[in-house]
């Protein structure tokens, strides 16, 4: 996969945080995450890809969604992307505080 160019990255990064607020950690292992989305975010899953934003994010081996469940299973390397960084992305949707950290250390992983 080619590196994206900022306007992609700033693009991506804003595609997780909008899809953040109807997200939630339904199961996690190490380098494993499933996310579970509401209901009343499936009109913001139409409009975004939510598979190829999370194929874009820097560390992300891959990703199943099953759109019938409205979840996403998401292997990943735990290095660049630590549990915290998972928590503080789902947080971030009802705590809008916390968007502005959470934004930054995503920046982080596309320099």
């Amino acid at each position: 996969m080619n590196p994206l160019n900022n306007v992609e990255a700033e693009a991506i990064i804003q595609d997780l945080i909008d899809i953040a607020p109807y997200a939630e950690i339904a199961h996690h292992i190490p380098g494993r995450i499933r996310l579970k989305m509401s209901i009343s975010g499936l009109k913001v899953l139409y409009e975004k890809d939510i598979r190829y934003t999370l194929d874009h994010v820097p560390g992300v081996f891959s990703t199943r969604v099953n759109p019938s469940a409205l979840s996403a299973v998401i292997e990943y390397d735990q290095e660049k992307l630590p549990y915290e960084l998972w928590t503080g992305l789902v947080e971030s949707g009802r705590k809008p505080e916390l968007a502005a950290e959470v934004v930054e250390r995503l920046r982080a992983l596309f320099d």
